[in-house]
């Protein structure tokens, strides 16, 4: 998988509300480019055989 760019990290950031700004913004991206690169290398045997499920939560809590 190709690196995140910083353009691409400050857009997921807005996404959920944060607006992340140098230099804080590199940092980010070299930190969730490094999450991301580990979890790739995460390979549980028939994980991919299960369908997910949604999360639903009883009305009121969030």
């Amino acid at each position: 998988m190709e690196d995140l760019t910083n353009l691409e990290v400050k857009a997921l950031g807005r996404a959920v509300g944060l607006d992340i700004q140098e230099p804080e913004l590199t940092e980010v991206a070299h930190s969730l480019n490094a999450i991301l690169e580990m979890m790739d290398d995460i390979d549980l045997p028939g994980v991919n055989a299960v369908e997910p499920l949604p999360l639903i939560l009883p009305q009121g809590e969030v």
